[in-house]
């Protein structure tokens, strides 16, 4: 009875406190604040970046090596980081408009990620007709590795550009606006090029339902139509630039660890299984509440493909150090659950889960693994304010 009274109390209060014209800019902002306290990003190491003896961080260097020269960057043998970077353009093109000033472009990718967490409320909003459940929804959202990410991405890897442009494509109808925005995130990374998949998962879903027609033939048919068609000229595109740029620039490249499976190695093969679960933490209920419902519904055909594409992003994320970047690019398959939901599923129902979602990407720390079996855990803002102070007094608590 407890539980019951403070469920349907937060109910209430949610709607109480969401009942201005622009509740979800609050909404949005109370989401991205809870994520900053409960998972501060380590803004404390761009100190040593930005000094001048400092060491320097990650990627940023050839980043800025390559806004210099485009297509003979220094360092490219460096590692195979720098091998896999070659074709990430959209970081240096921001580094060359900047004049290399990181600073500039990790506060646009996290203005983006705020406007990543709106988008996603206004969309669900739509489907949905609820502030509660959109408030749960852009809460559990908020604090998992997709957003939590795009403020804490400090090393030089642009993923919240990706995630961002990504899902500009797959919410937009404007066919100029879907093509830009897939260029970008596809030269932003290459895993975005697969995740382009998912965006033709997502029209399917939702044309099949609004045909009530759940063949296989359908699903093909659908494949090819609509926005659909606008992501294989996409990739047409991108592909074309990219190979006549490696046959002109760069006709020795090859990717070093193409057809290594990097998490079976034994220095990686920790970080699947932590993985599969910190990427989306309390959304799989989401998810399997999803994949119950097309069981019960008799749905087969549709939980078959989805499942498929589900398939390729474990499958393309263990061959990667970092899988958690790389199973984030499925945050698609997170709007497509919350979509079959409110087609087989009560209103009431979605709220229990999205309440239990939230709750648990709320508690559950953000970890992410960053190859090499190391599991980080990202701290809470008393924590990082204890840890600079520790650093100023020179207590070295933390070394």
């Amino acid at each position: 009875m407890l539980f019951e009274d403070f469920y349907h109390s937060l109910g209430r209060r949610i709607e109480s406190r969401l009942a201005s014209k622009y509740w979800l800019w609050k909404l949005v902002a109370f989401s991205v604040l809870v994520s900053l306290f409960l998972a501060f990003p380590p803004y404390t190491l761009l100190l040593g970046h930005l000094s001048e003896h400092g060491m320097k961080l990650d990627a940023w260097v050839f980043v800025q090596n390559q806004s210099q020269d485009l297509f003979h960057p220094q360092g490219m043998d460096f590692d195979v980081r720098r091998e896999n970077m070659i074709f990430r353009w959209v970081l240096p093109l921001l580094s060359f408009l900047t004049g290399h000033n990181i600073i500039i472009i990790i506060l646009l990718q996290s203005v983006l990620g705020v406007f990543f967490i709106y988008n996603v409320g206004q969309w669900v909003y739509a489907v949905s007709n609820d502030k509660i459940t959109t408030s749960l929804f852009v809460i559990s959202i908020a604090n998992i590795f997709v957003c939590t990410w795009t403020f804490a991405d400090i090393y030089g890897y642009g993923d919240g550009f990706a995630y961002f442009f990504l899902l500009v494509a797959l919410l937009n109808r404007n066919p100029v606006i879907i093509f830009i925005a897939l260029q970008i995130a596809f030269f932003t990374d290459e895993r975005a090029v697969i995740a382009g998949g998912y965006l033709l998962l997502f029209h399917m879903l939702i044309k099949v339902y609004e045909l009530k027609d759940f063949r296989l033939v359908t699903f093909f048919k659908n494949m090819f139509s609509g926005n659909n068609a606008w992501v294989w000229l996409a990739w047409i595109f991108y592909f074309t630039v990219r190979f006549y740029v490696r046959e002109k620039y760069f006709p020795n490249h090859s990717y070093s660890t193409l057809g290594t499976p990097v998490l079976f190695a034994d220095a990686h093969r920790y970080g699947l299984g932590s993985s599969l679960w910190t990427a989306f933490e309390g959304t799989w209920l989401l998810m399997g509440g999803a994949i119950l419902a097309l069981w019960l519904t008799k749905r087969y055909n549709l939980l078959l493909v989805v499942s498929v594409g589900f398939v390729v992003l474990i499958a393309s994320g263990i061959y990667v150090h970092d899988i958690d970047r790389a199973l984030s690019y499925g945050f698609p398959f997170l709007l497509m659950a919350i979509y079959i939901l409110f087609q087989t599923v009560s209103l009431r129902s979605i709220r229990l889960i999205l309440f239990f979602t939230a709750a648990v990407c709320v508690i559950h720390p953000m970890v992410y693994y960053m190859g090499y079996n190391r599991i980080l855990w990202m701290e809470p803002f008393p924590v990082r304010v204890f840890m600079l102070l520790d650093y100023w007094m020179g207590w070295n608590f933390f070394s």
